[in-house]
């Protein structure tokens, strides 16, 4: 899969193995410990891993990316090293539920040649696309009564890397951007709580059906988290925008019923 992160909507298409391109291999190795307490109240998980993945496939440094035909003579192959460590805490019954989750994570690239044009960054190891060393996710529900529940959502990540413009230079009259290494930078960290409140009708045992209204807020905070970042040449100065969707708080309700009798 040949992914273009330059544009503002990345775009991804496939290109079979030839005699020009190496199939990717890899191997994955994972150890994980799980742990119930208290009759089953509170399950508590680590789990680690360590990835490497040969011909990798990555795009060169001024690569052709639109309607090209022949993509290989554009592509590099090299390796990859991921690795990381996952921490759960999960209390699945009771009043108050829920979980709360941490991942430390990385996915490291180094694409190394004896000739200069077929590296990137100079042979250095860099971040992948899909690097995000830390991610953390917070769950929790409330019932307050047995018609009467809240809910709400936490997420947090580090922001993708992204190589950005560092500056512009000139031949013969036309401005040409400069760029920074491969990944050199990040799009800003990723956040966003979320909010629910459920009320059920009434829980007759022996009913048609049983309706339930949902109201719930998504990016409560309106917290305008930035999909992709993108820059523009104003006199000679490049300047850089955030591109967000759902940039403020959206609001829904929500009602669903269904037949049959009350379930405790």
């Amino acid at each position: 899969m040949l992914t273009n992160t330059i544009a503002i909507s990345p775009t991804d298409k496939w290109k079979l193995v030839d005699s020009n391109i190496e199939p990717m291999s890899g191997n994955q190795y994972s150890l994980g410990i799980y742990h119930s307490s208290y009759d089953g109240k509170y399950n508590i998980s680590i789990e680690t891993y360590f990835k490497t993945v040969d011909n990798l496939v990555e795009y060169k440094n001024g690569a052709n990316l639109i309607l090209n035909k022949n993509p290989e003579i554009d592509i590099l192959q090299g390796e990859l090293k991921a690795y990381g460590v996952e921490f759960m805490l999960k209390k699945p019954i009771g009043k108050f539920n829920g979980w709360v989750n941490y991942t430390y994570s990385r996915a490291l690239v180094t694409i190394d040649s004896q000739e200069p044009e077929n590296r990137i960054n100079n042979g250095e190891t860099y971040p992948s696309n899909y690097d995000k060393p830390h991610s953390f996710n917070l769950v929790t529900n409330y019932k307050f009564l047995r018609r009467l529940a809240i809910s709400s959502n936490v997420v947090y990540s580090t922001g993708r890397p992204i190589t950005y413009p560092v500056g512009v230079f000139y031949v013969n009259s036309i401005e040409l951007p400069l760029y920074s290494k491969r990944n050199e930078y990040r799009v800003p960290d990723y956040f966003r709580v979320d909010l629910s409140l459920k009320l059920e009708g009434n829980l007759a045992s022996k009913k048609l059906a049983h309706g339930t209204w949902i109201f719930s807020v998504y990016n409560l905070t309106g917290r305008k988290n930035a999909y992709s970042v993108y820059f523009k040449s104003e006199e000679g100065i490049m300047t850089g925008y955030k591109l967000s969707i759902f940039g403020a708080p959206i609001l829904s309700l929500t009602y669903s019923f269904k037949l049959g009798n009350y379930a405790n």
